[in-house]
Formats: structure tokens, C-alpha cells, sequence
């Protein structure tokens, strides 16, 4: 029977007997409890139930614990719930496992009932504060992005704290090659969010610039331009594995930007291409100096966008977010858009759905005054 106000917890395992023990343990602990007999069942329950911490083994029929992570991480309101994963496979290293998988700990079998409770008290610890972080940004940013900012920023950071206590817990435990590869997560997550954070204070200072359209506070000179289009490209095709992807023509020609608002048009655009692009297949930069002004061009050929998601682009807003994996809120085009019309600048984008995206930056060679 389940009590009001109690933390909600499920149980995903194929073993009736461990799954009706660990149920005893955590009712006597005051918990309310649902159990489910296979990974089916239990993304069925959980839908209806809304737990608050997933216990799930890693080996069942109907969906394996992998498969129940995937399926209720890509889902909205299990964004703040803890996932435990338990495996009895102790070949290799099950918490990398686990953590590549996004869960937020793992037991190794056989545990005891007191060390199993004690991980679920941990983990509605964890999520707990989480939530009253949670519930300070929503307060803070209600107006604007009530549903984005928890989710880009506590994603990356539920990724650093996992790896840091796994290093923490496990030193002495993992091979030095685990190790390293726990850092490079953890130096990824640390990226994702600080990319996430400089482009929402950058957005709201170009939001409140004082100065009008047009007014060109600084430029860049034709010879420096090609050097931090290459740069920056290249940096962003390393982060995402696709330096064979890169197809680059760059003509010497001024931009009316700042460097550092180049290197952001750039890079968040090549980011875009990457992301939702296929590995394999070509992002072309074109940086060409015609009659009328400077033009940057930037083309992939993934997954495109419809006509009605082109016209709502905005600065929080994502397309089939539960259709596809997204990272950082949708800032990164907003962000472009307003550094490249500040100047005078023009801002298309261009895309057939399922076959590619265009997006093309232009200026006028004397800046509108």
C-alpha cells in the first residue's frame, strides 16, 4: 500500500525473489513501491507510477536495463529521477558501464539489503536537491525558458557529479585507462555546460545593446578572418569526431564583427551542422568575398528542418525533442541571427526536411548606417 508524501520507488528485475525482497525492504523503509518483471513492464509502470528512482536490473527479457534508461531519460519528467542500475556481470568495469548509459549509480550483485537502501536514500538525496535547484531556476527564469534551463544545465552537471564520485568512490579500484576516460566525461559535461551558460548571458547582452542596427562597434580584418573561421571550424569538428567531415573554402575578406563574435558565429553554426548531421557525410564552409559583401555559408546534409520550424525558430525553442537527442537550448541560432544583424548583416537559413540545412551570413560592404 502505498503512503501519501512517501518517496515514489520502482523495481525492474526478472528475478521474482530478489524483485519481492527488495520491495519488502523498501516498504518497511516507508517507501511506496511498484515492481515490474521485465524492462516492458517496467517503462509502463513508470510512465503511470512517475518514480522517483528507478532500480533496474541490466539483464532481462523485453528490454534490457539499457534500453529502460533510454526509453525514460528521453522523456521530460523523468529528468530529475535517479536511475540505479544492478547487474551481477562483474566483468570489466560495470559503474562505466553504467554511467555511459546516463545512470546515476549501479549495484553490483550480490549486495546487501542495508547497502541496497542505503543507495536509494542516496540517490533521493541527490534528486531532491536537484529539484530545489531546479525549483529556484524555474523561479528565476519563468518568463522565458521554464522548461529548457533545468534540463541543459543539471544534464552536463548530473554528468560531472556521476564520474566524481565514481573517482572519488572507486580510486584505487578502476585502471588508469578508466580513469582517463571518466576525466575526458567529465571535461565534456564541464564544455556542454559552460557553452550552455556563455550563450545565454551572450544572448541577453545582444538583446540589450544600446547601440542601433547598423552601428559597427568593431570589425575583423580580411587577413585575420580565414585564420578564425579555420580554427574555430576545426575545433568544433574535433569535439564531435568529424574532422573528415569538413569541406573548406575561405577567401580573405572583412567581417563587420568583433574576433569573438566571429569565432561564435562560426562555431555555433558548424556545432548545428554537426549535431544534426550524419557521421560520413560533408559540412562545407564557404567564405567568399562577392560584388555586394562578405559571405559565410554553411552547409550540411542531415536531417533538415520543415518550413513552419524555420519560421518559429526562437531562442528556447526545439524541434522533435523527443524524437532525437538535443543538446543546449536552441540558443545557438537566436544567438547567430542577432550577431550577424546587428551590423546590417543578413541572416538566411535554407533546408529541405530529412535531406539538409543552408545557412548563409551576409553584409553589405559598406556598413548601413
Amino acid at each position: 500500500m502505498e503512503s501519501n508524501g512517501s518517496a515514489r520507488i520502482l523495481v525492474i528485475d526478472d528475478n521474482a525473489g530478489l524483485r519481492t525482497s527488495l520491495a519488502s525492504a523498501l516498504e518497511s523503509a516507508g517507501y511506496s513501491v511498484r515492481t515490474g518483471a521485465d524492462g516492458q513492464q517496467g517503462v509502463e509502470i513508470a510512465r503511470e507510477f512517475k518514480p522517483e528512482v528507478v532500480v533496474c536490473d541490466m539483464h532481462m527479457p523485453n528490454a534490457n536495463g539499457s534500453s529502460v534508461l533510454a526509453a525514460l531519460r528521453n522523456e521530460e519528467h523523468f529528468a530529475l529521477s535517479q536511475f540505479i542500475l544492478m547487474t551481477g556481470d562483474l566483468s570489466g568495469t560495470p559503474q562505466r558501464v553504467g554511467m555511459n548509459l546516463g545512470a546515476d549509480d549501479y549495484l553490483a550483485k550480490p549486495f546487501t539489503v542495508d547497502e541496497f537502501l542505503n543507495c536509494v536514500s542516496v540517490r533521493l538525496q541527490r534528486s531532491h536537491l536537484y529539484k530545489k535547484a531546479e525549483d529556484r531556476a524555474l523561479l528565476h527564469f519563468r518568463e522565458t525558458i521554464t522548461h529548457s534551463l533545468p534540463h541543459e544545465v543539471f544534464t552536463p552537471l548530473t554528468g560531472i557529479l556521476g564520474f566524481t564520485e565514481v573517482l572519488r568512490d572507486e580510486i584505487g579500484h578502476v585502471s588508469p585507462a578508466e580513469a582517463s576516460k571518466m576525466v575526458s566525461e567529465i571535461h565534456v559535461s564541464a564544455e556542454r555546460l559552460y557553452r550552455t551558460l556563455r550563450n545565454y548571458l551572450r544572448i541577453l547582452d545582444v538583446l540589450n545593446e544600446k547601440r542601433p542596427v547598423g552601428n559597427i562597434a568593431e570589425r575583423t580584418k580580411a587577413g585575420e578572418v580565414p585564420g578564425i573561421v579555420l580554427t574555430n571550424a576545426e575545433a568544433v569538428a574535433i569535439r564531435h569526431g568529424r574532422q573528415d567531415s569538413l569541406s573548406l573554402d575561405c577567401e580573405e575578406v572583412e567581417i563587420p564583427l568583433s574576433p569573438g563574435d566571429l569565432a561564435t558565429v562560426v562555431s555555433e553554426l558548424v556545432d548545428n551542422a554537426c549535431k544534426y548531421s550524419v557521421i560520413g557525410t560533408p559540412v562545407t564552409i564557404k567564405l567568399s568575398n562577392p560584388p555586394d559583401g562578405a559571405r559565410l555559408e554553411i552547409s550540411d546534409r542531415g536531417r533538415g528542418m520543415s518550413l513552419d520550424q524555420i519560421a518559429q525558430i526562437g531562442a528556447f525553442r526545439q524541434f522533435d525533442r523527443k524524437k532525437y537527442e538535443q543538446q543546449g537550448l536552441g540558443l545557438g541560432l537566436t544567438l547567430t541571427q542577432h550577431l550577424v544583424e546587428l551590423p546590417g548583416g543578413r541572416f538566411q537559413l535554407k533546408s529541405t526536411d530529412g535531406k539538409g540545412t543552408t545557412v548563409t551570413a551576409s553584409w553589405p560592404r559598406s556598413p548601413v548606417r
